[in-house]
C-alpha cells in the first residue's frame, strides 16, 4: 500500500462544473413555447383522445421525426402525452418508434397534425 503524499497541491484553477456533468446544448423554451406547451399538456392526451379513451393529464413529447440520436426539436414540434403513452411500457419511449406506431396506426407527425388543428 501507497503512503500519501502531502506533498501534492490542489489545481490552482477550481472545477467550473462535475466533471462528470455533460452540459446541455439544448436551448431553454422561450415565453411563447413555454405557453404553448403549457396550452397543449392543459389539453390532454393526444393519443388518449385518437383511442376514445377521453381527456387525461399530458406532459410534452418533442417530436422525434428528423432529429438524430441525443437531438430534440425545437420546443413548437410538440404533442401532449400522458404518462404511458409518452414514457410508460406501453408508450413512445418504451416501445420505440416502429412499434408504437404498430401498436396504434398512427405516427408522431400524424398526431401533431391532430394536436394542431385542435389548436386553431
Amino acid at each position: 500500500m501507497r503512503a500519501y503524499n502531502s506533498t501534492l497541491k490542489p489545481s490552482a484553477k477550481p472545477m467550473k462544473r462535475s466533471p462528470m456533468r455533460k452540459r446541455s446544448n439544448k436551448r431553454a423554451a422561450t415565453k411563447s413555447e413555454r405557453q404553448h406547451m403549457s396550452a397543449q399538456s392543459e389539453a390532454g392526451c393526444i393519443l388518449c383522445r385518437f383511442l376514445g379513451h377521453g381527456n387525461t393529464p399530458a406532459e410534452i413529447h418533442h417530436i422525434r421525426h428528423g432529429m438524430g440520436v441525443g437531438q430534440r426539436n425545437n420546443h413548437l414540434m410538440t404533442i401532449p402525452l400522458c404518462p404511458e403513452h409518452h414514457r410508460g411500457a406501453t408508450g413512445y419511449h418504451g416501445l420505440g418508434r416502429r412499434a408504437f406506431e404498430r401498436m396504434y396506426g398512427v405516427t408522431e407527425l400524424e398526431l401533431l397534425g391532430m394536436t394542431q388543428k385542435e389548436a386553431a
